[in-house]
């Protein structure tokens, strides 16, 4: 009769101290990728670059039918029609290499075709794994774009300017 007793005693202060918590995640799991709009002024041999706000700009991304070939415009629009915007954040695609988006400044349409590789990254036990990215190459329409400029390669969960689109 003892030892059953120690033995359930034993057994219950084992379990109290496991070495797996059941805290829920706090670690943000949203990776995004920042795009910033701005300016260049070429003035003789000299440029300056200022942050650009877009009167209005609409946002939608853009999915590949795999048996046509081409693409057709998803669901969910990303942004509708906001007003003085300098900066967006933009989901990439983790089931494919490349994301592609169509943007609408005023009445000008381009697009942006981002290629990127797609990264498993391990945060804890308890939050388990998210996907980054990291970028290749990306490549755009110039209608309202005049170029683009890749500042960070890996997109992940830190809130950091990856991109700068230049008009």
């Amino acid at each position: 009769m003892k030892n059953s007793i120690f033995i359930v005693l034993i057994f219950s202060f084992l379990l109290n101290v496991s070495c797996v918590t059941d805290q829920p995640c706090t670690q943000t799991k949203y990776v995004k990728l920042t795009v910033g709009f701005y300016h260049v002024n070429y003035n003789d041999t000299i440029y300056t670059r200022s942050s650009l706000n877009i009167d209005s700009l609409s946002v939608q991304g853009l999915i590949i039918d795999s048996l046509t070939g081409q693409y057709h415009l998803v669901d969910s629009i990303l942004y509708k029609n906001k007003k003085n915007i300098s900066s967006i954040d933009l989901p990439l695609n983790n089931n494919s290499s490349q994301s592609k988006f169509k943007l609408k400044f005023n009445t000008t349409l381009d697009t942006m075709t981002i290629y990127h590789t797609n990264l498993n990254d391990y945060l804890s036990l308890e939050c388990g794994c998210i996907k980054t990215h990291s970028i290749d190459t990306i490549i755009t329409t110039n209608h309202f774009i005049d170029s683009v400029r890749i500042i960070i390669h890996d997109v992940n969960t830190y809130n950091a300017e990856n991109i700068r689109l230049y008009k």
